[in-house]
């Protein structure tokens, strides 16, 4: 199971990543110099030439600054190269690059899906949610792609703009922490990463468990929103150009 609790890809993360290396580096440079002090400060036989003896001490001295020089500078290129922190999700940006106003509406008509409204939207969210409450910042939708008045596509919203936790989160996360937090409270497994398309960020599918068998449970998350799409199949990939389309059609 993923361990939701400790972001591997955040910014804290990599700093530790970075202060341990250099603090392993610390204590071995500490200990060449402890058990190098006895050999560096030979002491002067009687008799022997008193400034060949200094010379000696000082090629010793510069000898281990040398190693202790070589040490530190493997340690900071080894910590400069394992900063590698993934971008919070607040810093995502389109496929070419631009920064974009991400407002999520849901289309009336997908892909061969449409939007359920009124009675049916009531009779979808009943049999959806099975006496489930969500919290009020998130905004449902329920697509029917057969025309039989059923909900084939449930859709979940969460957006920065409207719920400051969601703007908190993306401030402080990367979207594959929101993924990883997101997959694992719903219990999903087989979790796989899809192409996002056009508008970045990320995107990911994974199977779910269904009151009638498996399921399809993706997500997609860019710099304002984030978007739990659950549609009665099993074929990840299909799933994930389904949910692609809709956040294409709903992306304004």
């Amino acid at each position: 199971m993923i361990d939701a609790s400790i972001d591997p890809t955040s910014q804290p993360f990599a700093v530790g990543e970075v202060i341990g290396v250099m603090s392993a580096a610390a204590i071995a440079i500490a200990a060449l110099w402890w058990l190098t002090r006895s050999w560096r400060t030979q002491s002067t036989p009687p008799g022997s030439d008193a400034a060949l003896a200094l010379r000696g001490k000082r090629k010793r001295t510069w000898f281990i600054a040398g190693v202790t020089v070589f040490i530190a500078a493997a340690a900071s290129v080894k910590a400069a190269a394992s900063y590698n922190p993934e971008p919070r999700a607040i810093e995502a940006r389109a496929a070419d690059g631009t920064e974009e106003s991400l407002v999520i509406v849901l289309p009336p008509l997908f892909d061969r899906f449409r939007l359920l409204t009124g009675e049916d939207a009531k009779r979808a969210e009943t049999e959806v949610l099975a006496g489930r409450e969500l919290p009020h910042s998130i905004r449902t939708g329920y697509y029917d792609q057969d025309a039989d008045g059923l909900s084939d596509l449930f859709v979940l919203v969460n957006s920065a703009d409207w719920d400051p936790k969601v703007a908190e989160n993306k401030a402080t996360k990367s979207i594959s922490q929101e993924f990883r937090e997101f997959f694992t409270a719903a219990q999903a497994r087989d979790v796989t990463p899809f192409d996002a398309g056009k508008h970045g960020g990320g995107l990911s599918c994974g199977l779910v468990a269904g009151p009638d068998g498996d399921q399809t449970l993706c997500a997609w998350s860019d710099a304002a929103n984030l978007v739990g799409v659950r549609l009665r199949a099993t074929d990840l990939a299909g799933a994930a150009r389904t949910t692609l389309a809709l956040r294409n059609a709903a992306t304004r």
